[in-house]
């Protein structure tokens, strides 16, 4: 059984029942049916039902908990301690203060793959959200960089986001007009298609003001699956997302990026370093294998339960 409290109208089908907003009784009612109670993420709108009907509690942790002097991501901090945890990566693991074992994150295997016959003759990829998160700013800032030295690469950046208005006056301010295309919010299919067509994927999140960065990094394995190198800065889980796949830089600093990127698109012939080890990375993070890491994990629960 799932419980969200997100709407949704595409439940038909599914080999689970799920239960939107339910209420206090069928809350309840469904705690007392279970043999395990799941969260993703500590949500204490869900978690209050167990101290009246104790469960095995098991808490898969996405990212981070904020600040510590945050009196909420503290309590959610010290919920760690009385359950079983599942974290996406090391560095989510190591940022909790109960044990917790590490299930890294899967990808879409089936929609995101290499397709042999679209030709990489685009040079950068970005995607995701346009907010001061995603550090794009900084790749903006060293393309300028590029430019200066010489290198004109093109960048595409796939998203859409309240700091659009912000990065294409960026953009513009530092004439690189011609150089970036601003391709939309882009999903599915159609986000395969476009990665293929490109070299690089740069991954430029920062940390700062209560952001700890990405808790994996999910879209590195899509591009490293597409046939691109992946440059990510070095926080969060980024770097274990990208493996030997690809490159870190220190968190927001847009010259390491362009020093680094520079390497990269003077030097192609070294990119092989990091193909050979694409097959291996990729199958760590297939949805089958992950799903058996998470089935170790709860048999345990349940062995330790009787």
């Amino acid at each position: 059984m799932v419980i969200t409290f997100t709407p949704g109208e595409q439940d038909a089908g599914l080999p689970f029942q799920i239960y939107r907003s339910p209420d206090v009784g069928t809350l309840l009612k469904l705690l007392r049916w279970s043999d395990i109670y799941m969260q993703n993420n500590v949500s204490f709108r869900l978690l209050w039902p167990i101290l009246f009907h104790w469960r095995p509690l098991v808490i898969v942790h996405h990212g981070f908990y904020g600040s510590s002097r945050d009196t909420l991501s503290r309590l959610k901090q010290l919920a760690t301690l009385f359950s079983t945890n599942i974290s996406v990566s090391k560095a989510v693991a190591e940022s909790l203060p109960g044990k917790s074992h590490v299930a890294l994150n899967p990808y879409r295997d089936d929609v995101f793959f290499r397709i042999p016959s679209i030709q990489k003759d685009r040079d950068l990829f970005f995607v995701g959200r346009i907010v001061s998160d995603k550090g794009i700013d900084i790749l903006v800032e060293a393309m300028a960089k590029l430019r200066d030295r010489g290198l004109r690469p093109s960048l595409t950046v796939a998203g859409s986001g309240p700091e659009e208005p912000a990065i294409r006056r960026k953009v513009n301010e530092l004439h690189l007009q011609k150089l970036v295309t601003f391709a939309g919010r882009i999903t599915g299919e159609k986000l395969n298609v476009l990665l293929n067509a490109h070299k690089i994927m740069v991954v430029p999140t920062r940390e700062g003001n209560g952001f700890r960065g990405e808790g994996f990094g999910v879209v590195a394995l899509e591009g490293i699956a597409c046939g691109c190198v992946v440059i990510g800065s070095a926080c969060g889980g980024l770097p274990e997302a990208i493996g030997q796949c690809g490159r870190t830089f220190p968190n927001g600093d847009s010259s390491a990026l362009a020093e680094l990127l520079y390497e990269l698109l003077a030097h192609p012939e070294t990119w092989k370093d990091y193909f050979v080890h694409a097959k291996a990375h990729l199958d760590a993070h297939r949805p089958s294998v992950v799903a058996d890491r998470y089935l170790e994990v709860l048999t345990q629960v349940l062995e330790a339960k009787d």
